[in-house]
């Protein structure tokens, strides 16, 4: 419960620090959601449901490219089992100058796997991955050669057997708090303070203002009520 609660939470913090910095995508977003609210009072219900979730194609990718840019749990440990030989998907050159394709991993050797790393790998997001970007999910830049993870081919949730069970629920639950934040709420950030946030790594990735980090998450915006239409 504790782990959901948290992740969840921030990742909805990086997500209001990105609308302010993006106010394009936070005017894009807002128009998807009312009007699928629309949508919905017109068949004489008031609740979005599951398929009004899925439908609404721009706040899906938003949400992507949240999970893809800021990683809540930004790496995870594995033990090898056995002694193995892990393949490179491509050749690297090692320090000494030695181009390697595999890697020898003895038995109970500790394996620390980046997650945001991968998620901006460049052969996989295209050569903007270290860019926020919502429109690399609708426009074909994201490849599907590799099939990794447990939702869009990322791995903020993890991948295989121990993947996060719980990823189908967060994914309904972040929609549902973005959706209701972005319908009623317009979010902005003094420019001055946006250079201060700063990534701050603990049990999970949080927000802190330079120089303020005894403070813990901290992630101060403007918040104004949106007309509704």
């Amino acid at each position: 419960m504790q782990a959901g609660h948290e992740t969840t939470a921030t990742t909805m913090s990086w997500t209001i620090l990105e609308l302010t910095q993006h106010p394009e995508v936070q005017a894009k977003l807002r128009a998807e959601i009312q009007a699928a609210q629309r949508t919905i009072n017109e068949r004489g219900d008031t609740a979005f449901t599951a398929t009004d979730f899925d439908s609404m194609a721009y706040t899906v990718a938003v949400m992507k490219e949240i999970l893809r840019f800021h990683p809540v749990v930004f790496s995870t440990l594995r033990e090898a089992a056995r002694d193995e030989v892990l393949p490179l998907s491509k050749p690297i050159v090692t320090l000494s100058g030695k181009t390697i394709t595999e890697l020898p991993i003895p038995k109970n050797q500790i394996l620390v796997t980046s997650i945001a790393g991968y998620n901006r790998n460049t052969d996989v997001f295209g050569e903007d991955a270290q860019q926020f970007n919502p429109e690399r999910w609708l426009d074909g830049t994201v490849k599907p050669a590799a099939n990794v993870g447990m939702y869009a081919n990322l791995m903020t949730f993890g991948s295989g057997h121990r993947g996060c069970i719980g990823w189908r629920f967060a994914i309904y639950e972040y929609q549902a708090f973005l959706t209701e934040l972005v319908k009623n709420f317009e979010f902005s950030m003094d420019p001055t303070i946006a250079r201060m946030v700063r990534r701050e790594p603990g049990i999970v990735m949080i927000p802190t203002i330079e120089g303020e980090v005894m403070k813990g998450p901290h992630l101060p915006v403007t918040i104004r009520p949106v007309e509704l239409l």
